[in-house]
């Protein structure tokens, strides 16, 4: 049976998961903030993708709340 998924979102998800599996630990905040922007971005290209507004617009929440999220880290620790 042929997948109904479309190969630029196949692809995003794939991504995604990926990304997701190189999360660091916390408490190695340089490599934590460094994935978080990752995770932005690859929030954001899933987001171009995405099938519904719903979910395009999650997603692009959740990748701004990620980089706020890896701004705050590198100010918090740099002062």
């Amino acid at each position: 049976m042929p997948s109904s998924i479309p190969p630029a979102l196949k692809s995003a998800l794939i991504e995604l998961r990926r990304v997701r599996s190189l999360k660091p630990d916390e408490d190695n905040w340089a490599a934590y903030a460094d994935w978080r922007e990752q995770m932005a971005t690859v929030l954001e290209r899933l987001a171009g993708v995405l099938l519904y507004e719903g979910d395009r617009q999650q997603a692009r929440a959740e990748a701004g709340a990620a980089r706020e999220q890896a701004t705050a880290i590198r100010a918090q620790r740099s002062s």
